[in-house]
């Protein structure tokens, strides 16, 4: 049914009233909509806009249609990073297809199309997408594996071919269509199965072909991994820092903002960006000699990430109870800024910010305090210079 028709009211008189006074500006009172219906936001945020409007502030329109970006990057030419990751992609390519051919080897033809799948721009990525192929490849192998040798040998029908097939696609588009982490595992299985079990107009008895691919994909992996490791290792460790500075910044203007002025689309956003660098760095072999930020393993990023979500929903629950003259939010705002610029340099002078009194009627002051105070600390930039620079 229709929920606050009350407040619905309001709203469309307010309207009439600012469309007939437009001119003059007529004041609008602010209008609190309760929180127990499907469209209370909905209305909340009509209001607040209404408000704004009669008050003559200037309200940004939402973004419209995004531009198409171009087929080459504007740095397309002059930025080297492009051109190095062309030619590691090359190198591991032809560095397996001279194997190929000098082993004269027909199953392994897998070897090459690995490196091409597998090179992505970052060694987080690559890291992720070789470990990714290789799991769904085994797994796919084994699945086709014991079909042929268990269940194959007792059927002969159409009706069997389909029992044998459909779970495995099926759960090969489970996966596909699941976490963007582990998405293309589930392209890979479907992929390799039907190689390894739809070959052929007949039943399969011949296994060495499912063994050749298998040692291919992990050879081809294995070369590319090399080649983008130790050639021009393209890490992505620092724009992981500079991601986590700006996502403190973001925070810091969402708590000093008025609560009509409150903009989490972006800052959602910039979490989801966050998290997924993260998950990038982390998969990169950072204990190895040729990584050019080992110091990267000893940053907490995963913590700060954490403890940045932990004060976003602290600082939500205290804005519900806030008086309208209290000022603490704006206070963590500055703390969070002076933080932001330690991720940036490194160094240790946010305990020298004061930290913030609440307001103590408010149920949500205590815990902000003590997640504030929790915030991880960064280690002291090292005074080595990174090995990638050494080697250039």
């Amino acid at each position: 049914g229709d929920d606050h028709p009350d407040a619905r009211r309001r709203i469309a008189s307010q309207l009439n009233a600012l469309a007939d006074n437009l001119p003059a500006a007529a004041e609008v009172q602010p209008l609190i909509v309760p929180r127990d219906g499907a469209n209370s936001t909905i209305l909340q945020e009509i209001a607040e806009v209404l408000a704004r409007l009669a008050r003559g502030e200037t309200i940004p329109l939402p973004q419209g249609e995004v531009e198409k970006a171009p087929l080459l990057l504007p740095d397309a030419w002059s930025n080297p990073a492009y051109l190095h990751f062309a030619l590691k992609t090359l190198l591991a390519t032809l560095l397996c297809y001279v194997f190929y051919t000098a082993a004269d080897w027909q199953g392994i033809h897998t070897i090459m199309l690995s490196c091409v799948i597998v090179a992505q721009p970052g060694l987080g990525a690559t890291m992720q997408k070789t470990w990714l192929r290789i799991g769904g490849a085994l797994l796919a192998t084994l699945i086709a594996l014991l079909l042929i040798v268990f269940v194959q040998p007792w059927t002969d029908s159409l009706s069997g071919l389909l029992a044998m097939t459909l779970p495995v696609f099926a759960l090969a588009a489970w996966i596909a269509a699941g976490s963007e982490r582990i998405a293309y595992a589930g392209i890979q299985i479907g992929f390799t199965f039907a190689l390894a079990f739809l070959s052929w107009f007949g039943p399969l008895s011949n296994l060495t072909e499912l063994r050749d691919r298998v040692i291919g994909i992990l050879l081809g992996v294995l070369v590319s991994s090399i080649v983008h490791l130790y050639l021009w290792p393209d890490s992505e460790a620092p724009q992981l820092k500079a991601r986590l500075a700006q996502l403190y910044r973001q925070l810091a203007q969402t708590l000093a903002a008025r609560d009509d002025e409150v903009q989490q689309v972006p800052l959602f956003a910039a979490l989801t960006e966050s998290e997924t660098l993260i998950n990038r760095v982390a998969a990169e072999p950072l204990g190895t000699y040729a990584h050019p930020w080992p110091e990267a393993k000893s940053w907490p990023a995963r913590a700060t990430f954490r403890q940045a979500e932990e004060i976003l929903r602290l600082s939500e629950g205290y804005r519900l109870y806030a008086a309208p003259e209290d000022t603490f939010l704006a206070r963590c705002a500055r703390r969070l800024e002076a933080y932001a610029s330690d991720i940036d340099a490194q160094q240790n002078t946010v305990e020298r910010v004061q930290a913030p009194q609440p307001d103590p009627a408010n149920p949500f002051g205590a815990p902000l305090v003590n997640a504030l105070a929790a915030l991880p600390t960064w280690p002291l930039a090292s005074s080595v210079i990174p090995r990638q620079a050494t080697r250039s």
